[in-house]
């Protein structure tokens, strides 16, 4: 079987300590610093890079996801929608609940008092909490459990330009955009 843009060799996992998320010199910058640059070639133009938090691991990877552009019949809008059904569809959940994906856009990093120029997006099964699906490990273990929210399910974090509403288009993943989505998962639910 031929490897898709999405398993290895195309994944690089890169493993984390939450006690370095604030500390850009310390190890995780160094760990992070380093997937960025043995990552396998782009696979084409609509491929932007992305994190996976997987269900069964502590480490994250960095990821290419395809980002299909579509268009609008009736105003000629174009957009893109990334093709993440098949990260989120790996647990045995009832068929109903499958292409039930969640986007939570980050437009503030609520921990550290900013708000960003661009969004990170969290993209997840919405259905998570209700579908038996499996508590997230590598959240559990990047945040050390200090979050309030029980994260379930795989999660993919992408990036987009700007902070309209809805962004329209994606860009490829910063490292400093997985400090912003971790500062999300310890943020969620505490009302910051």
């Amino acid at each position: 079987m031929a490897p898709t843009p999405n398993s290895a060799p195309y994944a690089v996992r890169f493993h984390t300590a939450p006690q370095n998320v604030r500390n850009p010199t310390g190890p995780l910058h160094k760990t992070i610093c380093k997937a960025f640059t043995t990552l396998p070639l782009r696979l084409s133009p609509s491929h932007k890079l992305a994190i996976l938090f997987p269900i069964d691991s502590k480490d994250q990877q960095l990821i290419w996801i395809k980002c299909e552009r579509l268009v609008d019949d009736e105003d000629g809008i174009a957009w893109e929608m990334p093709d993440t059904q098949h990260l989120l569809e790996i647990e045995n959940l009832d068929p109903k609940y499958e292409s039930a994906r969640e986007f939570l856009k980050i437009k503030r990093n609520a921990l550290r008092g900013f708000n960003l120029s661009y969004t990170v997006e969290v993209i997840g099964q919405e259905t998570a909490l209700i579908d038996g699906s499996t508590p997230n490990v590598c959240v559990l273990h990047t945040t050390k459990g200090q979050t309030t929210h029980v994260w379930r399910g795989p999660i993919v974090v992408m990036r987009q330009p700007g902070t309209t509403i809805d962004p329209l288009f994606y860009e490829d993943i910063r490292a400093s955009d997985f400090r912003v989505a971790i500062g999300y998962f310890l943020s969620y639910g505490r009302g910051l």
